[in-house]
This record gives C-alpha cells, structure tokens and sequence, in this order.
C-alpha cells in the first residue's frame, strides 16, 4: 500500500515538471517573437517607406495600404499595381537592367514560381506561416498565400433553373450546353491543375470533349460574370466565387456550383531578394499574414487563406473541395501546359 502511494505523487510530479517546462519554452518563443518584431519595427522606422508590387485591384491595394499605415504610421506604402503576366515581365526588365525598385512582391502563385527560379524571393521564414496550410506556402519559405480566388463554373439563374443546373464538370459535357458557354482565353493554370486532379489520360478527355462544345473565349473573369449575369451565355465554364458572390449581392442572377474539384487560384505574398527596405517589407509581409491582416481581406472582398479566419460570407469555403493551384506545375512545364490549352480549344 504504501509503495502504491508513492508512485501517484512522483507521476504527478513529473507531468507536473513537463507541464512547467513546456511552459517556459512557450515564454521563451513568445519572447524571441517579440524581440525580433521589436527589431524589425525599429529597422523599418528608420526605412520608413515599403514599396509594393501587386496584382491586387488598385482600389483593395489601396483599402491594404490603409490598413498598414494605421498599423504603422511611420512607414508610407506605395503600390505598384499589374496583372501577374505583365508585373512579372516589368520585374525581370528591372532586374536585367540592375534596378530594384521593390520590397514586396504579390503575384499569382504560378507566376510567382517562376520568379522564385530566377532568385528573384528572398527567404523569409514568417512568424504567421504555421497558420496556413501546405499548398498555401512554398516549403522552402519563399512565399506565403495572403488570399485566393476559388474557381469553378457559374450559371444564369434565370435561364438555368437550379434543378436543370449542372453539377459537376461532366455535366458540362451535355449537348443541351453546346454554344451556350464561355470561357476565358487564358485557362492554363485550370487546365493543368485538372489534369493533375483527373489523371493526365482522363483529364485530357474531358477536356477534348469540353472543346467540342462549341466555346466562346474572352479575356477577363469580371467580364464573363457580367456576361453570364446579362444573359449572352447560359454557363461560364471557369469563374471566380468571391466575383459572384459581389455581383449575386447586388442583385445579378448568377450562381456557382461546388463542382469537384474547385481549383483555388492563390496569390502570393513575399519579400524581394533586393529589396532596398527590407525591414519594412518583412513587416508588410508579417502583417498581411497576421490575424489582423487577413481580417482586412476577408473585408475588401477576398477570400483569406489563414485557417483561423473565414471569408465572407463563410459559405464560399464551406462544403467545398478546395484544391490549391500546385506550383510545381508551373516549374516544371509552365509553357508546355500554357501551349497545350491553346491547341486542345484552338485558341489563337
């Protein structure tokens, strides 16, 4: 009996010692934490401007760049704004002629693994990344995703009543659909991230037999919801949700589907390896990452990619299938994929 109670007490002990020394490394990072932000803040005070390249809307970049300077008053934002294509070619012009302008880039992720390639991203191993998922961050801490477009394909409401509706990609392939769909021009992330999902054999089937359906092709994602949304074509075969869910609040008849898989376009956010403030922009980065951050994006209308905050509304993450862009695509066969989507739709 005795010998009994005196193993309790040493057990107990001994969790108890585990417990106060889990504690104390907790406190120690914590505090490592802080020192490090108190660094980072002092460094960038003396810098006192971050400058950004982004592909982002200039009227979010702006709300973004708002809610920086609140944060931090003392450094002035400025913004730079292209689409990923062009802000890419403007980057490596830059960089041939020996000019670094940036501190903080943001592009689409494939376009981003072609800069990463190239050196063009300093590593950058942010305080924020434990709270996004894998496929959302490049492992080698390059980049994280700040926010992401889901896509998937949309519908007019008033000319296709929901039980009529397709529900998933095959669908698209009815001949009642023949001529009554479009598509954007330049869909070879999609292409490729399908392949991938589908199997390589099954994915180009599909999309063959997709080809055959007599597609309109336009250039421009806004464009197309609005198109739907008029009534020039019943379906829009790869459209943005976080789009349709702005117009469908403002009264257009239009609705998506959780088709599976819903390929999320992501974007990133990371520190350029020349960056000339480079203390502001690691603290652009970490707070774009942050909580707070992310908050404000799910407020401009994006779709934030923290797993501790939601869209808004929620259900644009809820019941679906999201399935991360995969960047590895894009470094191994970027123009492959890009030159093969062109000749399976014929588009010129």
């Amino acid at each position: 009996m005795k010998e009994g109670m005196m193993k309790t007490p040493k057990k107990e002990w001994f969790l108890l010692g585990l417990f106060f020394l889990a504690f104390l490394r907790s406190e120690a990072a914590a505090q490592t934490e802080k020192e490090k932000l108190d660094k980072l803040i002092e460094g960038a005070r003396k810098e006192g401007t971050v400058v950004y390249y982004g592909s982002t809307s200039t009227p979010e970049a702006l709300e973004m760049m708002k809610g920086f300077e609140r944060k931090y008053p003392f450094i002035k934002a400025e913004h730079y704004r292209a689409g990923s294509d062009t802000l890419m070619e403007k980057i490596l012009i830059e960089t041939r002629a020996g000019r670094y302008s940036a501190d903080v880039y943001n592009l689409r992720s494939f376009t981003t693994s072609v800069l990463v390639q190239k050196g063009l991203f300093a590593k950058y191993p942010s305080p924020h990344a434990r709270f996004y998922k894998e496929g959302f961050k490049d492992p080698d801490g390059h980049w994280i995703s700040f926010y992401m477009n889901p896509a998937t394909f949309g519908y007019n409401t008033k000319l296709v009543p929901a039980s009529q509706a397709p529900k998933d990609w095959n669908d698209l392939l009815d001949p009642k659909w023949k001529g009554q769909m479009i598509m954007d021009r330049e869909e070879s992330e999609w292409f490729a991230n399908m392949l991938k999902f589908m199997g390589r054999e099954k994915g180009l089937q599909f999309m063959q037999r997709l080809a055959t359906q007599n597609l309109t092709f336009r250039a421009g994602h806004t464009l197309l919801a609005q198109l739907v949304a008029a009534g020039e074509f019943k379906i829009g075969v790869v459209l943005y949700t976080p789009r349709l869910e702005l117009m469908k609040a403002a009264g257009a008849p239009l609705e998506w589907v959780r088709a599976n898989p819903v390929i999320a376009y992501h974007y990133t956010i990371g520190v350029a390896a020349k960056a000339p403030h480079p203390n502001a922009a690691r603290l652009f980065v970490d707070f774009f990452l942050s909580k707070e951050g992310q908050e404000l994006i799910a407020k401009i209308g994006r779709v934030p990619v923290r797993t501790d905050v939601r869209p808004n509304p929620p259900h644009l993450v809820e019941g679906v299938n999201m399935v991360p862009s995969d960047t590895a695509l894009a470094e191994k066969d970027f123009q492959a994929y890009f030159h093969e989507y062109r000749k399976v739709f014929n588009v010129q």
